[in-house]
């Protein structure tokens, strides 16, 4: 949470007095107590304090049907019942636990405290470590929710989603204001991340399938919060969706030992010159491993899966700065470092490729 400014405050203090009405509370019961910030440091969403317990305002955009929010927030507190720190619900006098305004759809979250995941922090490998078995719990977890399967659409499946993410960083390497050598950076990754993708679909579309349940979908350090020895907190639930488990392994994986992450949000860089951290592979699938041991042939699409997922950890983190130019602020001193973040994508594949065996028998052997 961070503190806001006059002008950033009266606009929070103004949207979080118009959403609590909906719950009952008067002017003078709501007030804003800081904001949460996004991935490139853009304030996203209040925090108040009502009758001295804080809550975080959540607006969600109004093409969310009242059936999505109902799935979502039930898989929520079916994973909060099963013991997991995931915020609740307030719910209106009703029982309803969201809100229908002109401007989209609103639900008010219970704010859970903690600290933000540092790579080089002194607590960062027990915080590795707590982040996969709380993964491995919510698996687990998700395995007993009775609900229909929530799918999302053909267009939205893990080759769909690559596909959609490639074109992205196809499209950032015909920016005008790049140079030669990123746009040429870019256009080798966006090729390389296509034949690859097309390998690991052709691995995924084997019988029996590896096994599917209901997932967080946005599993990565920015949605979690750590307290002593365990993870405090998981937020964001937007992106859950029935999908292979897999994929989230494989996506949080990436995140946690591929990506640093020192408190700047975006762009996050490659953690180590040369694909993901290995030693903090072994920890990450050890921990998740005894929590939930893979099903037969299932560790040995782990590289796959990555093959998959790495195009959206590329372009929302990596390489975000190159894909989304006018939404950083740009020195003119920054060609030196994106060639080094496009080196290490190209050499991704070849990291990959040396470690397949070994990433695969570091979860197996967990178990």
């Amino acid at each position: 949470m961070i503190q806001i400014q006059d002008d950033e405050l009266n606009a929070a203090r103004a949207e979080a007095q118009t959403v609590l009405a909906e719950w009952g509370f008067s002017v003078a019961e709501t007030q804003v107590v800081g904001a949460v910030p996004g991935m490139a440091g853009a304030v996203l969403r209040p925090v108040v304090e009502v009758n001295g317990r804080r809550y975080l305002v959540r607006w969600q955009s109004p093409e969310l049907s009242e059936a999505d929010l109902r799935f979502r927030h039930a898989f929520m507190a079916h994973l909060r019942d099963a013991g997991l720190p995931v915020p609740g619900l307030l719910a209106r006098h009703d029982g309803t636990t969201h809100a229908i305004s002109d401007n989209g759809i609103y639900e008010v979250q219970e704010w859970l405290d903690g600290r933000q995941f540092s790579s080089e922090d002194a607590a960062g490998e027990a915080e590795l470590e707590a982040a996969a078995r709380m993964l491995g719990k919510l698996h687990q977890a998700s395995a007993t929710f009775q609900w229909q399967p929530y799918r999302w659409p053909e267009d939205r499946s893990a080759d769909g989603l690559a596909r959609s993410y490639i074109a992205l960083i196809q499209q950032a390497a015909q920016h005008e204001e790049a140079s030669v050598a990123v746009k040429s950076g870019l256009t080798r990754i966006a090729e390389a991340c296509d034949g690859r993708r097309e390998a690991a679909a052709s691995a995924f579309a084997i019988e029996p399938a590896p096994p599917q349940l209901h997932i967080h979908g946005d599993y990565q350090a920015h949605n979690l919060r750590f307290g002593p020895s365990e993870v405090s907190a998981i937020y964001d639930f937007d992106a859950a969706r029935w999908d292979t488990r897999l994929l989230e392994l494989a996506y949080s994986l990436l995140y946690f030992t591929g990506v640093r992450w020192d408190g700047a949000f975006s762009p996050t860089p490659p953690l180590v010159d040369d694909g993901l951290d290995i030693l903090r592979v072994h920890r990450y699938l050890g921990a998740y491993g005894r929590e939930a041991p893979p099903a037969e042939g299932e560790a040995e699409l782990l590289a796959d899966a990555l093959a998959l997922v790495f195009p959206i950890a590329f372009v929302n983190g990596i390489a975000e700065d190159l894909i989304f130019p006018d939404e950083f602020e740009q020195t003119g001193d920054e060609e030196e470092d994106a060639l080094s973040r496009l080196h290490w994508a190209d050499t991704f594949w070849l990291w990959l490729d040396r470690y397949r065996e070994t990433i695969a028998q570091a979860w197996e052997s967990a178990s």
